[in-house]
């Protein structure tokens, strides 16, 4: 039996979407989903957080919270970090069929090594790690081939209201943010619930 998919509208310059990056993958096998992360660049969303504007006072202090609620003790960067290449580099990674381990090693980069994920040399490095030819890597990203598919995201994105980083959509309905994981772990479970004694068509 195929595992029910959960799309997640993330952006890696988010660390609240690092934050649900971690919960996920603590859930995932537990509860038997599979976690469909579909980029959308916030600055993309909302002007306001265009590449490199420093991060204020009250969004630091509201990321802060939100950590200290989950127990996962990370750091927002001092500024918006520019993550299109990085997500356009999601999808090339997608693919290949590799798309977890450059996922993961985003996220772990930006969050966990201090690296900035907007310089090509990190991400081509991330991409070998993760089974790429570098080579091709960097001339698929150069390409910009994965641009419609990071725009589609938003246009999906849209459609479902999905205005917050992160966004699940549990069936028809976003569930915007992230929670502390036994709270993630009731929601998502009772809709794994409720998609598996949904009759089948």
């Amino acid at each position: 039996m195929s595992r029910i998919r959960i799309p997640i509208y993330f952006d890696y310059a988010s660390t609240l979407c690092y934050i649900a990056w971690r919960i996920v993958g603590e859930l995932e096998d537990e509860l038997g989903f599979e976690a469909l992360w579909k980029g959308v660049p916030i600055a993309m969303r909302d002007f306001r957080f265009k590449p490199g504007r420093v991060l204020g006072e009250r969004e630091r202090q509201k990321v802060l919270l939100v950590a200290a609620e989950t127990g996962i003790r990370v750091a927002p960067p001092p500024s918006w970090i520019d993550s299109i290449p990085a997500l356009q580099g999601s999808e090339i990674a997608r693919d290949a069929g590799v798309f977890r381990a450059y996922h993961d090693g985003v996220f772990r980069a930006a969050f966990e090594q201090g690296a900035d994920i907007a310089d090509r040399g990190v991400l081509d490095a991330i991409a070998e790690r993760a089974g790429i030819d570098r080579s091709k890597f960097r001339a698929a990203l150069d390409s910009g081939a994965m641009a419609a598919r990071i725009a589609e995201h938003k246009r999906e994105a849209d459609e479902f209201s999905a205005l917050g980083f992160p966004t699940f959509i549990l069936g028809d309905f976003p569930m915007i943010g992230i929670q502390p994981i036994e709270s993630m772990r009731l929601l998502l479970a009772r809709f794994l619930r409720q998609r598996a004694e949904e009759p089948q068509a």
